[in-house]
């Protein structure tokens, strides 16, 4: 059995199967030691890309990389990715977000890197993200950079109120209340029930996946025993008036971040500098600790945002695509270029060692945090799978938890509800799924 529908004429053929015909049929590309060079095109929107691929280009005279700046994927990017496979004109190469693979998975519109990795090169990277890139067995992108989370926190207010920084989230709970005591203007953290993408990450730390794809089907495992106490904690952190109800990247926020309303957040690596671009007077006032565990002791962290190279169906040249795919995801010198421009946590391991991130925080009071995320990026349970739709999914999470918010049912019951209708979708696509 297998997890995609059964297409292309043969009702055997798995979506692995059909990607190494494609592969096949596109054959090896130029020979590295002719005049000519390979030109590949790839197509990103992440910053600071141009200077890597120029560094690429510099350094490789057999192969030449043309990078087209494309909107931001959820932003008209995928749409124009999907229009150019589907008319036989996409580039070799594209940026995805890691939850993003599925859907193009679907439709065949990616290629199986396996034929043209090695097992060194998959030691290069954190091997939980190659979870997050591979479906029955094919591999259809290289991990480029992933979201390991944290707790940030106002260390300044957590010494004058006598809060101690949070090990499990019932302690967490204990410090909110605290804080409602200190300040009746401030609170540990918000809520945004407008966008489940950080539910769905603090979730995954819990320790089931929403899927998985055992016996060739999509199981769907949103209502297990463990996302349902994720959430009726937010619930009831919610409903005691400990969490304010507000959406994050919202000038309110950002607001109540540089005003001190809002102190102890759970985000990914990636928040320092959303923090200190709008909350720039708090500088030197932060700090950065593990995110909170669900037992004592405990060692999970958890994800989020995240994207990949991916190799798009039609290209002519793989294995010099996939060279320059690894290439620009964990060279050193890319990787400091990368990171210089705030593209992420990086998924190579000798990434998380730049200078660029073993550097002292100034908005951090001199902190620093390369540890921190190296264990928490180390520390994502492992086994995660994403899913095809899954854009929909979380849009119905967000119209569903503010409506439980207003006396409809509780996020438990939203989430079951979810949960049947991404059931009834995926077989709408001709996909098993239960």
């Amino acid at each position: 059995m297998v997890i995609w529908p059964r297409r292309l004429g043969s009702p055997l053929l798995s979506l692995a199967a059909v990607a190494m015909l494609l592969l096949s049929a596109c054959g090896g590309g130029a020979d590295a030691t002719g005049r000519d060079p390979v030109r590949l095109t790839f197509w990103a929107w992440v910053p600071g890309m141009d200077k890597a691929v120029e560094l690429f280009n510099r350094t490789h005279d057999d192969v030449q990389v043309t990078l087209d700046n494309i909107p931001p994927g959820p932003k008209g990017g995928y749409a124009k990715i999907h229009a150019a496979v589907l008319a036989g004109d996409a580039p070799c190469l594209a940026q995805m977000e890691f939850q993003e693979l599925p859907s193009f998975l679907l439709n065949v519109e990616l290629m199986d890197l396996n034929p043209y990795l090695t097992d060194a090169d998959r030691a290069d990277f954190q091997q939980n993200t190659w979870d997050l890139v591979t479906y029955e067995g094919g591999t259809y992108a290289v991990p480029q950079a992933t979201g390991p989370m944290a707790l940030y926190y106002r260390a300044d207010l957590f010494d004058k109120w006598g809060i101690e920084v949070p090990t499990t989230w019932d302690e967490y709970r204990e410090a909110a209340v605290k804080v409602r005591a200190a300040d009746p203007d401030a609170y540990v953290t918000n809520f945004p029930a407008n966008d489940a993408s950080p539910f769905i990450s603090l979730a995954w730390q819990a320790g089931t996946p929403w899927f998985d794809t055992r016996g060739g089907v999509w199981n769907a495992r949103m209502t297990s025993p463990e996302t349902l106490k994720v959430a009726d904690y937010w619930q009831g952190m919610i409903k005691d008036g400990l969490v304010k109800v507000s959406p994050h990247f919202a000038p309110s926020w950002y607001k109540d971040l540089a005003s001190g309303n809002l102190v102890a957040i759970p985000l990914a690596q990636w928040g320092e500098a959303i923090l200190a671009a709008n909350a720039p007077d708090t500088a030197g006032k932060w700090r950065a600790a593990p995110l909170p565990q669900w037992e004592a002791g405990g060692k999970a962290s958890a994800s989020n945002g995240g994207s990949s190279t991916a190799l798009l169906r039609g290209c002519e040249h793989p294995r010099e695509a996939v060279e320059f795919a690894l290439w620009i995801n964990r060279d050193p010198r890319s990787v400091a270029m990368l990171i210089e421009s705030g593209y992420g946590w990086p998924a190579a391991l000798d990434g998380m060692s730049s200078p660029s991130l073993t550097k002292p925080s100034a908005f951090l009071g001199g902190q620093r945090t390369d540890k921190l995320f190296t264990e928490s990026s180390s520390q994502v349970p492992r086994g995660w799978v994403w899913w095809p739709g899954y854009e929909e999914t979380r849009q119905r999470l967000n119209d569903s938890f503010p409506r439980a918010l207003a006396g409809e049912g509780t996020f438990s019951s939203a989430l079951r509800a979810a949960q049947t209708q991404v059931v009834e979708q995926l077989r709408e696509k001709g996909l098993n799924a239960r």
